[in-house]
C-alpha cells in the first residue's frame, strides 16, 4: 500500500470550510501520480508517452467531511485486471472519511485500447489489494 499526504487548502473548501465533494477525486489523482512517481512510471503521465491511461470509471463514497487545514492521508492500492488498472483509495484523518476507486485503461497514440506495457505489468505483479475498501 502506498501513502500520500495532503493538507487541505482554503480554495478546496466551500463557504463553511468543508472540502467540496469534487476535490476528493483530485486528492486521489494526486495520490495516483505520486504512486506512479514512486514506481518510476511517471513517463506514462506525459503527453509524448507511447501509452496513455484513460479513466474508465470513478466511484466515491463520502463518509465524513474534511475541513480547511486538515492533514489527510490518502492510501492507494493498485491491481491489474486484464488490460485495466484498478486503484482503490482510502482518505483518512484519524478515521476513514472517503473511499474511492478509479479504473484506467491504456490507450495507444490512436486512442485505441492496448495491452498493459510490460513494465507496468511487472510492477503490478508486486501490488495486490490487502483489503477491499469499496
Amino acid at each position: 500500500m502506498f501513502q500520500f499526504k495532503h493538507k487541505v487548502q482554503f480554495y478546496e473548501t466551500d463557504q463553511m470550510g468543508i472540502v467540496h465533494h469534487s476535490n476528493y477525486l483530485r486528492f486521489c489523482e494526486e495520490a495516483r501520480v505520486a504512486w506512479a512517481h514512486h514506481h518510476g512510471l511517471i513517463d506514462y503521465q506525459k503527453p509524448q508517452s507511447a501509452a496513455h491511461f484513460a479513466v474508465l470509471e470513478t466511484q466515491v463514497k463520502h463518509l465524513k467531511p474534511a475541513f480547511f487545514g486538515d492533514d489527510l492521508d490518502v492510501w492507494v492500492q493498485a491491481r491489474s485486471q486484464g488490460i485495466r488498472i484498478e486503484f482503490q483509495y482510502k482518505i483518512v484523518k484519524e478515521e476513514v472519511l472517503v473511499l474511492a476507486q478509479t479504473v484506467h485503461v491504456p490507450l495507444n497514440s490512436e486512442l485505441k485500447p492496448m495491452k498493459l506495457p510490460k513494465e507496468i505489468k511487472e510492477i503490478l505483479k508486486g501490488e495486490s489489494w490487502k483489503e477491499i475498501w469499496l
